[in-house]
């Protein structure tokens, strides 16, 4: 079974409606639609080898400052761009994505756990605290 197969990207509708309203629904709809089956299998298999690398970086001790982290850090930001048709999340932004990680449930499992969520999390505020945006 295909990444796409199991994400279902209509399911998300209301949620994304009620916590960021229906222009960005309607923008990441649009988007979705737009890119294609191979397209949406690209992208869901990016968000894997995101994750992926952010637990085996965890897994290994590799501080969230670390180059090699950075560079993770910043992939995900161009993966949640394209995710948000286009729309790059400004800094403030990003961090509250990385906080929605640990907080919740769904993603937190995602990442392998709180403390995988947890180092994501630390490791897009580190970026932040780097990055060139005010």
């Amino acid at each position: 079974m295909s990444v796409v197969q199991l994400f279902h990207h209509d399911g998300h509708r209301d949620e994304v409606v009620e916590r960021w309203g229906t222009e960005a629904w309607t923008t990441a709809n649009s988007w979705w639609k737009n890119i294609g089956a191979i397209g949406r299998e690209q992208f869901l298999a990016e968000g894997v080898a995101l994750k992926d690398e952010y637990l085996d970086a965890h897994s290994r001790g590799i501080p969230v400052t670390d180059d090699v982290v950075v560079a993770l850090v910043l992939r995900h930001r161009d993966w949640i761009t394209q995710g948000w048709g286009g729309v790059e999340p400004s800094t403030e932004q990003f961090v509250a994505l990385g906080n929605m990680y640990v907080t919740d449930e769904r993603f937190a499992r995602h990442y392998g756990g709180a403390e995988g969520a947890s180092y994501v999390r630390d490791a897009i505020v580190a970026w932040s605290r780097t990055s060139q945006e005010v």
